[in-house]
């Protein structure tokens, strides 16, 4: 197991990584950084299993950094290590594994721990998940495989309204009222349907299915009304590609 150590307090990051010499021998500290600033590719280049961060940085702060892991779908799992616990609520908005407080306690510690190594367990889940999706996109590219609890379902996706990312899950709204809310993330559903048409990323929160859209409303930048009656915005950067499809551009 891999790990990084996100702290601009030498003494906290030498702390803990000798606090995990001892509790967890198996970990394999591989990168320590001072900053936020270059954590993003720090962590794309070396796909640790754990990211421990701090969140009071200069500059970026660590809830930024967590943002842009997850919007860049990282799979490595964040444990937040901080003084302050006035954060607790949006760290485990973003799906934090734990957040520790300091002066971090070695039982807290062992428990995050072994949060991770479950985690990890259905990490290789995944790679079944992904494979039966492949198959399935095969012989039946208009149903998507998704995983449930004890195992998956298959969804038309012509009944799919729209996904909206909701930190590191999704939640899949269905023409028939119904949610489902799935521990993926957006650019996940995003390659599991690719060459769907009618499918199109109209914001960095919302994919919609643009067979069930009733009209664009111009105003406060863009939005999408939906046959539901449901509205949805649409971004700067992802109008242009909506207005094409629409064939309004």
């Amino acid at each position: 197991m891999k790990g990084i150590l996100i702290d601009d307090s030498p003494q906290a990051r030498k702390l803990l990584r000798l606090m995990l010499q001892e509790l967890a021998p198996k970990l394999e500290i591989v990168a320590e950084l001072e900053d936020a600033q270059a954590g993003l590719s720090k962590v794309k280049e070396l796909k640790p299993d754990v990211v421990f961060l701090d969140i009071e940085m200069p500059g970026k702060s660590g809830l930024q950094l967590a943002e842009e892991l997850v919007q860049n779908g990282c799979q490595s799992a964040l444990i937040f290590t901080t003084a302050y616990n006035a954060y607790a609520i949006n760290a485990f908005r973003l799906s934090a594994v734990d957040y520790l407080l300091k002066p971090i306690q070695e039982d807290q510690l062992l428990e995050a721990i072994s949060k991770v190594n479950e985690r990890l367990k259905f990490r290789n889940s995944d790679v079944q998940l992904q494979a039966l999706s492949k198959n399935l996109k095969a012989e039946r590219p208009d149903v998507l495989c998704i995983p449930i609890q004890g195992g998956y379902e298959y969804l038309s996706i012509k009944e799919i309204l729209f996904l909206e990312a909701d930190g590191s899950y999704v939640r899949i709204v269905c023409t028939n009222g119904k949610h489902k809310l799935v521990s993926k993330n957006l650019k996940y559903f995003e390659n599991a349907m690719q060459g769907v048409a009618n499918f199109v990323r109209v914001h960095r929160s919302y994919s919609v299915n643009m067979d069930e859209v009733a009209a664009y409303v111009r105003s406060d930048g863009g939005n999408l009304e939906l046959r539901s009656g449901k509205v949805i915005p649409v971004s700067r950067e992802r109008k242009p590609a909506v207005l094409k499809y629409l064939n309004l551009d």
